[in-house]
C-alpha cells in the first residue's frame, strides 16, 4: 500500500492564558492508503488534535506532516494547497448539528461540492450517489431537523462523500448516538473503506468500535503509546488500564480468568471467539 499520511516529530501546543499546553509532542506515524485505523486515548490525550492537524484546522508548531503526497508544513503550502487538502481529507465531527448547514437534506449534501466548484450536473449525480451510499435517498427532500441522531450523522457523512475524498476522519462521530445509530454509521464508513478503498481514521472512546479496525493507535500524553492490530494492542491490558483505557469486554473477561489461574489466550477481541475459548475450557 502507498503512503497517505506521514507525521515526523510533529508537535502542537495550545496557548492557555500566559502559558502553553503541549497537546502533541514529537509524534511520528505513517498511515497507508486504504487502511482502517482506530485512534484511542483518554480525554486530553491529543487524539482530536492530531485529527485536526491532518486537515489543517490546526497548524503544527514543529515537525513535518505529509498528506496525499503533499507536505502541509512546507513553505510553499498556500491557500490553493489547503483547498486541495480539504477535497482529499473529509472530517465528520461528534455533533452532526454543527456540520449540517442547509434546511433540506439534498441541499446540505450538495454544499461541499458546490464550494469545491463542481459543475451543477455533476453535483446532482454526486449527491444522489452519496445519499445512496448512506441509505438516505428516501430522505433527500426532508428537513435534517426531523431526523434521528444516526440519520443526521449519515447525512453529514454523505456531505463528505459527495466531495469524493480519499480519506474520511471520524472525530468521535458516534459519541452522541445510541447503539443502533453507532452501528449504522460504522456500517456505512466500513463499506466505503472496503468497497472504495477510502482511508478511514476513526477516533473513538468505544473499545468495541476500535476492535473492528485493521489497526489501532493509542495516544497518551501527546505521544504514540501503542501501534498494532486490535489483537496486539488489546493484549496489553495492564498498560491500557494504566493510561485510563478499557479493553473490549471479551478481552477483559479472558484476562480476569487468566489472572485467576486458568490457561487463556491473550488479545481475544470478539464475543464469538471468547465464547469458543470458554466452551473449550468447559469441555476440558
Amino acid at each position: 500500500m502507498s503512503e497517505f499520511i506521514r507525521a515526523e516529530n510533529l508537535s502542537f501546543s495550545y496557548e492557555e492564558g500566559a502559558g502553553v499546553h503541549p497537546a502533541i509532542s514529537d509524534f511520528s506515524v505513517t498511515i497507508h492508503s486504504g487502511e482502517y485505523v482506530a485512534v484511542l486515548g483518554h480525554n486530553g490525550s491529543g487524539k482530536s488534535t492530531f485529527a485536526k492537524l491532518l486537515n489543517m484546522i490546526l497548524t503544527p508548531s514543529a515537525g513535518r506532516l505529509f498528506v496525499a503526497g503533499e507536505e502541509l508544513t512546507g513553505e510553499d503550502f498556500d491557500e490553493e494547497a489547503l483547498f486541495r487538502l480539504r477535497g482529499k481529507v473529509g472530517m465528520v465531527f461528534q455533533n452532526p448539528d454543527n456540520q449540517i448547514v442547509a434546511s433540506v437534506v439534498e441541499e446540505d449534501v450538495a454544499f461541499g461540492p458546490e464550494n469545491l466548484g463542481v459543475p451543477y450536473e455533476e453535483i446532482h449525480e454526486r449527491v444522489a450517489q452519496a445519499l445512496r451510499a448512506v441509505d438516505m435517498t428516501a430522505y433527500a427532500k426532508h428537513s435534517p431537523a426531523r431526523l434521528s441522531g444516526g440519520q443526521k450523522q449519515r447525512v453529514a457523512i454523505a456531505g463528505v462523500i459527495a466531495m469524493l475524498p480519499e480519506c474520511i476522519i471520524l472525530d468521535e462521530s458516534t459519541a452522541m448516538l445510541d447503539p443502533k445509530g453507532r452501528r449504522e454509521v460504522l456500517d456505512v464508513v466500513e463499506k466505503l473503506n472496503r468497497e472504495r478503498g477510502m482511508t478511514l481514521l476513526h477516533i473513538t472512546h468505544y473499545m468495541d468500535e476500535a476492535a473492528r479496525a485493521d489497526r489501532v493507535l493509542v495516544i497518551d500524553g501527546g505521544k504514540l503509546l501503542l501501534d498494532g492490530t486490535p489483537r496486539e494492542v488489546f493484549s496489553q491490558v495492564e498498560l491500557l488500564t494504566s493510561v485510563g483505557l478499557e479493553t473490549p469486554q471479551p478481552t477483559r473477561l479472558l484476562y480476569e480468568l487468566k489472572q485467576a489461574g486458568l490457561s487463556m489466550p491473550d488479545g481475544c477481541i470478539g464475543i464469538e471467539e471468547c465464547a469458543s475459548v470458554i466452551a473449550e475450557l468447559w469441555k476440558g
